[in-house]
């Protein structure tokens, strides 16, 4: 009886979550980040400001968990059509523009921005503690094309594959950054070939 009610607490904490988290994205989505106040949330959600505060210390990190639940959701889908591609370079470049969305870097970049700024304040802690519940999750969805690149010998494989996933995250993230401030210097299909040719080949002169 005792793990029934359990069960039925961690149900009812996990429905609330989600509420807020729907909520909370609507309202940032209609009326913007800095516009919208925990107290809104809270009051559109229909619990108290410390329920709010119960399941997330920041704004910031309800973006990270609608984030974190997105590509949980749509990341076994996504990574098993890549796996149909033929090479590597095609699969991950699948990946990468379903992140586009994931990320809302296109779509909403004010959410981006505050998305990857409280991120990048956590990513020291996610090394150097292995908290993966900081991580968004989709290095779990690279990694398994990165290894399937290695056994196919299109990838080196004197690295682990999740350190180069990790690597291309990183990668990916940096580039996001860079076309979210300054959309006019690439089009996104030019940056995400632009990020496949760096890490698959590295910037060596082809030339020579």
């Amino acid at each position: 009886m005792e793990q029934i009610r359990v069960s039925r607490t961690e149900r009812k904490k996990e429905e609330t979550r989600k509420k807020i988290i729907a909520v909370a994205m609507d309202l940032f989505n209609r009326q913007g980040f800095e516009q919208t106040t925990v107290e809104q949330i809270a009051e559109e959600a229909d619990v108290n400001k410390g329920t709010i505060y119960n399941h997330f210390p920041a704004k910031e990190a309800i973006i990270c968990a609608y984030v974190q639940r997105i590509i949980k959701e749509q990341g076994p889908e996504a990574l098993s059509q890549a796996l149909q591609l033929p090479d590597t370079r095609s699969r991950l470049v699948s990946v990468l523009y379903k992140a586009v969305d994931w990320f809302h870097v296109k779509s909403n970049r004010d959410i981006f921005e505050k998305y990857y700024t409280f991120r990048a304040q956590k990513v020291f802690q996610v090394f150097r503690d292995g908290d993966l519940s900081e991580s968004s999750g989709f290095r779990d969805v690279l990694e398994p094309i990165i290894k399937m690149g290695m056994e196919a010998g299109e990838i080196r494989r004197d690295i682990n594959s999740m350190i180069l996933a990790a690597h291309l995250e990183t990668m990916y993230s940096n580039w996001s950054v860079l076309w979210a401030a300054n959309p006019e210097l690439f089009a996104i299909e030019e940056g995400v070939n632009m990020i496949m040719d760096f890490f698959l080949n590295g910037v060596k002169n082809r030339e020579n």
